[in-house]
């Protein structure tokens, strides 16, 4: 039995059109037809093809020897025309939906992957602005604190503060420079140990942001330029 004609069975066993086994091999219907007829040879990377199409061997799709379920014409029937096997169905393979879902999967993390490092570059930003919010607030809080405390005349600290009137609009930090220069305040504000520590994790929260913000930026980019070049 020649190579064409163990094509034109097994794709009848199978149940599939030309089309059909073409789309499964890679190749154009035009390409199969030839194939059956004989006008054409596989090549070696088709026949591997052809054969996982078929769920045989490639040494059963070469041999010459008859495919073992192929059946003979009964005793007075009427013989076949010239070429045309007689056939029988095999079972058709089993298609593995868990190689096709994990294909899918694939083709799409190479295609839409960089859309998981624009979410990691949103996320930075979001942490980013999360500090720098949380760091304009504790340094308002803070800051109108120590005004209220200078204008109380700080804990424990020298009498005569309450007399000290600043303009409108005075930052606090020219106000307490003022007063310890004058040795109204003390020397450092009760809450600045505090303060720096809140301030503290607002910088951290900002760094961390704008760190994961430019790496996110980056794997975008690079899994955008990678999806590109495999489809």
């Amino acid at each position: 039995m020649k190579l064409n004609e163990k094509i034109l069975y097994y794709r009848k066993a199978a149940k599939l059109s030309q089309e059909e086994l073409a789309a499964r091999v890679g190749v154009s219907r035009q390409a199969v037809s030839k194939w059956e007829l004989g006008d054409a040879t596989p090549e070696v990377d088709k026949l591997l093809a052809l054969a996982k199409a078929f769920g045989v061997t490639t040494d059963e799709l070469l041999s010459g020897e008859e495919p073992a379920g192929r059946e003979e014409p009964a005793a007075g029937a009427a013989p076949p025309s010239a070429g045309a096997p007689v056939y029988t169905v095999p079972s058709t393979p089993a298609q593995n939906n868990f190689d096709k879902s994990v294909g899918l999967i694939g083709r799409l993390i190479r295609r839409y992957g960089w859309l998981f490092g624009v979410r990691v570059a949103l996320g930075g930003l979001g942490t980013a602005i999360i500090g720098a919010l949380a760091r304009w607030g504790f340094g308002a809080m803070f800051a109108a604190s120590t005004s209220m405390i200078n204008g109380m005349g700080g804990f424990g600290g020298l009498g005569g503060m309450g007399s000290v009137q600043f303009s409108p609009g005075t930052p606090p930090e020219v106000q307490q420079a003022f007063l310890e220069e004058m040795g109204l305040a003390p020397a450092s504000s009760p809450l600045g140990g505090i303060e720096g520590f809140f301030l503290g994790v607002a910088n951290v929260f900002i760094i961390l942001g704008a760190v994961t913000m430019i790496a996110g930026a980056a794997l975008a980019v690079v899994l955008y330029q990678k999806g590109k070049q495999k489809t």
